[in-house]
C-alpha cells in the first residue's frame, strides 16, 4: 500500500458522473465518484513486478476478452493510473471495461482494481449476468446499461479489504454498489498484453 500513498496524496479530484467518463460530466450533474488521473512509469514497473505471478502466460481465442482470435503474453501494467473516491451516494453503473490500443501493437486486456481504502458500508464490486456471454465479441453490445442491477442479475460480490487487488478480463460485465456509508478509494488500471509471434 505504500507504493501508492505518495501518489494518492498528490492528486486534484475531479468529480464524474454515473457514466464514468470524466468528459461527459457537467457542473450540477449527480456525482458517482471523484476521479484524479496519473501516469507514472516507475509505479507501473513497480506494479507489474509484483503482479506478474499472478497473471495468465498466455491469452487466446478461448479466453473471454478482445484477443481477437491471437494469442498475447503480459508484457507491463499500464502507466496510466485511475485514482477513483466513492463517497456517500457514490455508484458506477453496469458497464464492460475497454482494452487501449497501444501505438506498438500492444493491447490492455486486463483490468486490474487496488482497494486503496474501504472504510465504507455499500461499494462492493459486482458481478452481473450478462446475456451476450454466448455471442461472438463482433456481436456484442458493449453500451453502459442505464440502471443499476437487480438482486437477481448478480452473479458475484466482491466486499473488500484495504489491499486487495482485483483483476477480471476487460469484457466483464460489473459495476459499483452504491456507498450507503463511508467513502472508499480504489486506483483502476489495466495490464498490457503483447503479440505472441506462432511464424
Amino acid at each position: 500500500m505504500e507504493v501508492f500513498a505518495a501518489e494518492l496524496a498528490a492528486q486534484r479530484f475531479a468529480p464524474v458522473g454515473r457514466d464514468g467518463v470524466a468528459a461527459n460530466y457537467a457542473e450540477g450533474d449527480p456525482v458517482a465518484h471523484l476521479r484524479a488521473t496519473a501516469e507514472s512509469e516507475a509505479l507501473a514497473a513497480e506494479f507489474y513486478r509484483r503482479l506478474r505471478t499472478f497473471l495468465p502466460l498466455e491469452v487466446g481465442p478461448d479466453d473471454p476478452t478482445d484477443s481477437d482470435g491471437n494469442p498475447w503474453k503480459p508484457a507491463a501494467v499500464n502507466p496510466r493510473m485511475r485514482f477513483i473516491t466513492y463517497e456517500h451516494g457514490g455508484l458506477l453503473v453496469p458497464h464492460y471495461d475497454s482494452p487501449y490500443f497501444a501505438p506498438d501493437g500492444r493491447r490492455t486486456l486486463l483490468t486490474v482494481v487496488v482497494y486503496l481504502s474501504y472504510e465504507a458500508v455499500g461499494g462492493e464490486t459486482r458481478f452481473i449476468a450478462d446475456k451476450q456471454n454466448d455471442l461472438p465479441f463482433a456481436q456484442r453490445d458493449f453500451s453502459d446499461w442505464p440502471r443499476l442491477a437487480k438482486p437477481e442479475e448478480i452473479l458475484g460480490i466482491h466486499r473488500p479489504e484495504p489491499g486487495d487487488a482485483l483483476l477480471f478480463w476487460h469484457r466483464t460485465l460489473h459495476d459499483s454498489a452504491p456507498i450507503l456509508e463511508g467513502t472508499k478509494t480504489i486506483l483502476r488500471t489495466d495490464v498490457l498484453y503483447e503479440p505472441i509471434d506462432v511464424s
